[in-house]
């Protein structure tokens, strides 16, 4: 396994027991970066970020368009959203949803679906009163405007 694979493997473990821990306690600044930050922070061979800037770019989408897909999404990997808006149906259900609007969006894939083009991520709560890392999933083909970016920490 490469290095890159190892620091991967750990930046989801760090994120996934961040996780669990957040039941209890305010991880990082309660914010997407520092969340993000925090993980980084523990993991010794992971590229420390320079928003909006979080390591290697291996995938990229802007509305519909992929327009850079380097390697697979992969558990690990860190996921940024610029005015992203999401469109489209969970069940039955129609939804929109905007994230990375006048805050930085940045997460922790936790899962990659290729299939159902569905990332899976962890990432800083900002509903007061819960606890304060979530577990959300996003569909790429959703996406109708703005950017997401998956990069390799």
């Amino acid at each position: 396994m490469s290095v890159w694979g190892k620091v991967g493997v750990q930046v989801c473990e760090v994120a996934t027991t961040l996780y669990e821990k957040s039941r209890k306690s305010l991880v990082g600044d309660g914010t997407y970066a520092g969340f993000v930050e925090q993980v980084l922070s523990q993991v010794p061979n992971a590229v420390l970020p320079t928003p909006p800037s979080y390591g290697y770019l291996v995938y990229a989408q802007t509305g519909s368009t992929v327009t850079k897909r380097a390697s697979d999404i992969l558990p690990g990997d860190i996921m940024v959203a610029l005015d992203a808006k999401l469109q489209g149906h969970k069940g039955i259900q129609k939804y929109h949803q905007n994230i990375g609007v006048g805050e930085l969006f940045v997460a922790v894939v936790s899962d990659f679906e290729m299939k159902k083009s569905k990332v899976k991520v962890f990432q800083a709560n900002q509903h007061v009163g819960q606890q304060s890392v979530e577990g959300v999933s996003y569909r790429l083909e959703d996406l109708k405007a703005g950017t997401i970016q998956v990069s390799l920490p």
